[in-house]
């Protein structure tokens, strides 16, 4: 593969989590935008974990397991209680999955 074809590929990633609220992609990780990520759980009634981060801006990651693929978002306390802290069912873990280690300042 030339670094054409690849240029090529990662515009086209680019463009598409502009457009689908896809923030980055690490491995089987991906990050997604509140709005995205809160659109799927209701589309597809997932159950998400909630884990609790060190950080004082973003001290909540929400994620599920799809295909093998790890699909998060990280919250604010207070969208957290708005959105996420509702949902029924929602599982709240204490270290069985670590934090992607994501941080936003």
């Amino acid at each position: 593969m030339n670094i054409k074809e690849i240029s090529k590929a990662v515009q086209a990633i680019r463009l598409a989590g502009n457009e689908k609220g896809i923030i980055s992609i690490r491995g089987n990780e991906v990050l997604l935008n509140n709005e995205t990520f809160e659109s799927v759980l209701d589309e597809n009634r997932i159950k998400p974990n909630i884990i609790n981060r060190e950080s004082e801006e973003y001290p909540y990651e929400v994620s599920f397991i799809s295909d093998d693929v790890i699909y998060y978002s990280i919250y604010t306390s207070e969208r957290m209680e708005e959105k996420i802290a509702g949902i029924p069912n929602s599982r709240k873990l204490n270290g069985s999955r670590e934090s992607s280690g994501f941080t936003c300042k």
